[in-house]
């Protein structure tokens, strides 16, 4: 099984710009990585990670080559500089809420 990596922007391309939305959903999220994926077709897996910013939230897309561990919170995405995606958004839609549990991370494959 090859190790996780996280895939990161091509060193031609610089960071996403952030998206600023009222509410981020699922659909959201999973419309981003096939987007990403038609650059990026070796991945096999996304990390969608959040973290606290003023009364929202700033979530982070990273594509991901290999087989992810079982425990999704031993992935910890490096940010910026390997988002295919970064949103800022004010609220989480409870769909994606509800896809993040009591994490801050979680694994779509």
């Amino acid at each position: 099984m090859p190790p996780l990596r996280i895939r990161s922007a091509s060193a031609a391309s610089p960071a996403p710009d952030w998206q600023q939305v009222q509410t981020l959903q699922v659909a959201d999220v999973v419309m981003t990585i096939l987007k990403a994926r038609k650059a990026m077709p070796e991945a096999t897996a996304a990390a969608v990670s959040r973290m606290k910013h003023g009364e929202g939230y700033r979530v982070f897309v990273s594509l991901l080559e290999g087989s992810p561990p079982a425990d999704a919170g031993a992935v910890h995405p490096g940010g910026i500089d390997e988002a295919v995606a970064i949103f800022v958004a004010r609220e989480l839609g409870k769909d994606l809420a509800d896809a993040f549990g009591g994490k801050d991370v979680f694994i779509l494959q």
